[in-house]
Formats: C-alpha cells, sequence, structure tokens
C-alpha cells in the first residue's frame, strides 16, 4: 500500500475543517436601512415672515397608534430622528391660541406617511406672533376709472372695510390694510369695480399695484386701465365661484350662478402669463337641523387651469354619496371607520373638535384633532395620547365632526395624497398652482355640529 494514501474518511474531514463545505457557511448580515425624518415647525407673521415655532411635540406610533417615542421641536422648531421604517404613523400636538380664545391643543396625525419626505407644520399662536419685522399701512384706496351709470360690486386682493361711489368715474376704497417684511418689496395687490355703462351694459375695470408707501394725504390713488372681457359659459352649468390665482395670491372673485351665460374676465393684464384661474363649484345633499345640532352632506369640485373655460367646466358631482345620513355610522365608537363605500377617494381627512378642559384650571380649553389616513382603517384616537389623554381621547364629548374625502384626478396613489399633507398643506387652502394635486379635485364633505 501507497504510505502517502490518505482515505476518503479522512480527506472529507480535512475539507470541512478549511471550509470547503459552501452549503454551511454563513450569510452575511443585511445591513438596516436608516431613513433620516425631519420636520420644521413655523409661525407666520402678518407680512409672511416665518419664525421658528418650539412648542410641538412629535408621537411616533405603531399601527395600533400606541406610542413608540416622543420628540421634541428643538429651537429652530425642527423635529428630527433616524428610523429603519420607511413608512411611519406619526401624531403632532401643537399648543394652539386664536384671537381671543384661551391657549389649547391642535393634534394632527398621519398614517403611513413617508419618512424622507420634508415635513412642515404651519402652527397658529396669535399671541406669539412677532410683528416687529412687520410694516403695516392703512389707507383710503381711490380708484379712477371709465364712467359707469352704476357701480354695484367691487374687489380686492387686500382687505378694506368699505366702499363708496365718489363718482361716476371714481371708486373709494376704505380702510385698505397691507404689509410687507421691513426694507421688503410691497406685495402685488388688486383693485376692480363692475357696474353698468349708459347703454345699461355691463362693464368691470379694474389694475393691480405694487407700491403702498404711506403719504401725506393718507389716500392712495390708482387709475384702472383693465377693461374685462365677456367670456361666453357652456350652458348649462352649475353655480360656482371662480378668482385668478397670481403667486398663489386670489385677485377678482367673481360668485357665478347657474343661469349666467357669460362672464366678465380681466385676461389681458401685465401679469396673465402667470395667472391661473381657480374654480370651485358645490352640490348640497340633506342638509338638516334639530336641537340636537345639523349635518349636512356636500359633492364639491376645484378646477386650476391656465384656460379660463377649462376652469368654468367646473362641475360638482350631483349623485348624492353613499353614507349613512342618519346614524353616520361610517365611524365606530372603537374608533375603526370605513368610507370604502364611496368609492374612488384614496384620503379621508377626519377632524374633531372638542369639549375640553385645562386640566390645571377646570376651564374649557380649545382642543381639535385632525387625522390623514386612507378610506378605511383605524382612527389615531382610538389609542391614548401620550402626555394629554387627561385632555382629549375618544370618550371626550365632540362638539363637531367634519369628514372629507379627497380625489385628485392627478392620482390614485394614496402616497402622493399623505405627502401633499405632510407638507403642511390643508383641505381649505390647495391654493398651490405649480402643484397638479391640486389642479383637479374632487371632494366629499361631512358636516356634523352639535349644540
Amino acid at each position: 500500500m501507497n504510505k502517502y494514501l490518505i482515505s476518503p474518511l479522512l480527506l472529507t474531514l480535512l475539507l470541512q475543517g478549511c471550509g470547503g463545505g459552501s452549503s454551511s457557511s454563513p450569510e452575511a448580515p443585511v445591513e438596516p436601512v436608516e431613513y433620516t425624518f425631519s420636520l420644521t415647525a413655523q409661525l407666520t407673521n402678518d407680512c409672511g415672515v416665518a419664525s421658528a415655532f418650539t412648542d410641538v411635540e412629535l408621537l411616533l406610533q405603531d399601527d395600533t397608534w400606541q406610542t413608540l417615542s416622543t420628540y421634541k421641536a428643538d429651537e429652530s422648531g425642527v423635529i428630527s430622528f433616524v428610523t429603519t421604517s420607511e413608512f411611519i404613523n406619526y401624531t403632532l400636538v401643537a399648543k394652539d391660541q386664536q384671537g381671543s380664545e384661551a391657549q389649547g391643543l391642535n393634534v394632527v396625525s398621519f398614517y403611513q406617511a413617508n419618512s424622507e419626505t420634508p415635513s412642515h407644520y404651519q402652527a397658529q399662536f396669535d399671541e406669539l406672533v412677532d410683528n416687529t419685522s412687520c410694516e403695516c399701512v392703512t389707507q383710503n384706496l381711490e380708484l379712477s376709472h371709465r364712467p359707469f351709470v352704476t357701480q354695484t360690486d367691487v374687489t380686492s386682493s387686500l382687505p378694506f372695510d368699505n366702499w363708496k361711489e365718489v363718482d361716476d368715474s371714481t371708486t373709494l376704497f376704505e380702510g385698505v390694510e397691507v404689509c410687507r417684511a421691513v426694507e421688503g418689496e410691497w406685495p402685488l395687490h388688486s383693485f376692480s369695480v363692475k357696474g353698468t355703462d349708459a347703454n345699461l351694459k355691463v362693464i368691470a375695470a379694474a389694475d393691480f399695484s405694487d407700491d403702498f408707501s404711506e403719504n401725506v394725504a393718507d389716500v392712495w390713488t390708482l387709475s384702472a386701465f383693465q377693461v374685462a372681457d365677456a367670456i361666453d359659459l357652456v350652458m348649462p352649468h352649475q353655480d360656482f365661484n371662480t378668482n385668478q390665482l397670481i403667486k398663489s395670491t386670489k385677485h377678482f372673485p367673481i360668485a357665478v350662478t347657474k343661469d349666467d351665460d357669460s362672464i366678465l374676465v380681466f385676461s389681458t393684464h401685465d401679469y396673465i402669463s402667470e395667472t391661473f384661474y381657480q374654480s370651485q363649484a358645490s352640490v348640497t345633499f340633506d342638509e338638516s337641523s334639530s336641537i340636537f345640532g345639523s349635518s349636512v352632506i356636500k359633492t364639491h369640485q376645484q378646477v386650476i387651469s391656465t384656460v379660463a373655460q377649462e376652469s368654468f367646466a367646473v362641475k360638482a358631482n350631483e349623485q348624492k354619496p353613499s353614507i349613512d345620513d342618519r346614524n353616520f355610522s361610517e365611524i365606530k365608537e372603537d374608533g375603526r371607520y370605513d368610507y370604502s363605500a364611496v368609492s374612488g377617494f384614496p384620503m379621508a381627512v377626519i377632524s374633531f373638535t372638542f369639549t375640553a378642559y385645562d386640566p390645571d384650571t377646570g376651564l374649557l380649553m380649545p382642543a381639535k384633532w385632525t387625522f390623514y389616513g386612507p378610506e378605511q382603517g383605524m382612527l389615531a384616537i382610538s389609542a391614548d395620547l401620550t402626555g394629554y389623554k387627561d385632555i382629549i381621547n375618544i370618550n371626550t364629548d365632540k362638539k363637531s365632526t367634519d369628514i372629507r374625502l379627497i380625489k385628485s384626478m392627478m392620482t390614485n396613489n394614496y402616497q402622493d395624497y399623505i405627502k401633499y399633507y405632510q407638507g403642511g398643506n390643508t383641505v381649505e387652502n390647495a391654493l398651490d398652482a405649480s402643484n397638479d394635486f391640486v389642479k383637479k379635485l374632487n371632494e366629499v364633505e361631512i358636516s356634523i355640529k352639535l349644540k
């Protein structure tokens, strides 16, 4: 026998000892993907200057809305953390104060929000607003224009107290208030007047100004060189409201009735190339009222377009939504909700206002909770709000409930919806004409108020 011959058994053992058995090699560990979430909370003053808002905290929550972690805003109003979850549930709890009301709470919850979407919270706390960086002026404005036999209506993109006819070619806007950042540019604003001429034809005149420096006479003067053109409407159409949007500011609002066959439009001014037409229509169903409260179901549509006729074709759904208008049983006592019977609406925005009490003083305090989620699921209020459950919880008396079912004609992807609202946008303020999401929106509104 060859003395150098190695037995098969010994060869196998040697190979195993050297790692020759590839099937038993350990797999390399998979490193978890990390995502950085960031939210900025701001308070904005009367001239649009934003400052950090720090009285807000974020509760990171699981799928049953139990709190996993709590994060507070830093001195810059920023909340930031690292997570291994691409999609998260979270609730913002912010101090809130409006007008002469007492300090309260504003709570906002987001379901399956993207961890990497830059998020924004626009605070409202009127007593903390710092207007020292603002220059605000209140004066009258005298608008000169072509002769009118009658002056029936005026508009301005600025707030004003009253208006009056000075003569057939002059209209006075009283108590016009405008603000700008100190040393900043005055914003662009419009003024218009509508009425009839000597032939009883309906006419309108308007113009813009971006110079509101205070003067000795305490009266600004503006000549209205813009003449409105009559645009025919396609009949039949619904009642609707329309206006022009220039850099998210509303100009020339008009209420159009279903009997109007044309509309006066300022379509040749210097800013028409950057103008969008925003039109909104509504249909009301089942409006009821009693000694206990009131309820209403509505449908809405918004159309924003650079083409006037496209916007004027706005039409809210005239078919009644599949809603339990007697018991409103879509929301259950345990916090479950289901609006899937109203098909085609990927987003539900559900808001409660409460009869809440300050636990320290026992006095009434304002409290509101808004939830952004899909058409069916579990409300965040179904679980205790960590740190605040003595103020608001699922059993707290509710003064009102407002539900908005949202459908953007641009997308059916829920992530597009939650991303839009994470960015600090609200149902009431869909004015960003540069965002395709809001250019054609359908809504169903269910509003319940208790006395």
